[in-house]
């Protein structure tokens, strides 16, 4: 076994132990869980570079602003964007309706947004350098095509997010439905955020993305300012119908683009 696949192994075995145990502290009542759990990736990341001897040559830690200032844009609009359209076709199909006024709504997304925003963006960090920042570099390494990268990195992406979903009230939906969706969901952004990290050479066009959509997403779920009629169909958060739609036509305009 080589280097480059030993280190992997280490690195994702040791996420998923870190994440489960985060996971089983979280179903006991202690939200320290919580903090386990997602910096589970960050904390194997480290060992690996640090430890184990990957370094960090191929982190994508250069900013590369002025060739990629159009990808950072892009991660600052897209999440806001992308949640006004759900939301709006939600609210027609009658899957979902807003909770307050027009006039007390953006008051209180905006007060939401500026309390999660620096906590979310280091918690996308913790993510982002290891999905991302180490395994998607790894297997281009490994010679791995685009398209297969992508979708292996997605579908560990997704897995270590179960022991969150399996410990908490993460979703009201049953899980033969919602367990599907929620996978088919992450691969769609799993090729959205690996086009993104292939082409901005940088790790950190993903951070934002990522930091954004979940400033965003809590704000609006902790804030209570939109109420679900069918939560499968109209959820905001990564498993919902709608999103998930939107996701694959997202991900389809990026890998065109590409072709």
């Amino acid at each position: 076994m080589n280097k480059t696949i030993r280190n992997i192994i280490i690195f994702y075995a040791g996420t998923m132990l870190l994440a489960i145990g985060g996971g089983l502290v979280m179903a006991s009542g202690q939200y320290a869980g919580g903090l386990l759990f997602i910096l589970s990736p960050l904390v194997m990341v480290l060992i690996v570079r640090f430890v184990l001897g990957d370094g960090w040559k191929d982190a994508g830690l250069s900013l590369n602003l002025k060739e990629s200032w159009g990808w950072y844009l892009f991660a600052l609009l897209l999440y806001p964007i992308i949640f006004l359209i759900t939301i709006i076709i939600n609210m027609v199909l009658g899957f979902t309706t807003i909770t307050m006024t027009v006039g007390e709504l953006l008051p209180a997304l905006l007060t939401g947004f500026a309390f999660q925003l620096l906590p979310r963006m280091f918690f996308a960090l913790s993510e982002e350098f290891a999905w991302r920042g180490y395994l998607e570099p790894r297997f281009t390494t490994m010679g791995m095509p685009d398209l297969q990268r992508h979708l292996v990195v997605g579908v560990l992406w997704g897995i270590w997010h179960f022991p969150l979903i399996f410990s908490t009230d993460y979703t009201n939906v049953s899980y033969l439905i919602f367990l599907p969706m929620f996978m088919i969901s992450v691969l769609f952004l799993a090729i959205i955020y690996g086009q993104i990290r292939k082409s901005s050479r940088s790790v950190w066009p993903e951070v934002l993305m990522h930091g954004m959509a979940n400033a965003l997403g809590f704000a609006i779920l902790e804030g209570n300012l939109i109420a679900y009629n069918n939560e499968w169909l109209g959820s905001i958060a990564t498993g919902g119908l709608t999103i998930t739609v939107i996701y694959g036509l997202v991900a389809l305009i990026i890998w065109a683009r590409k072709k």
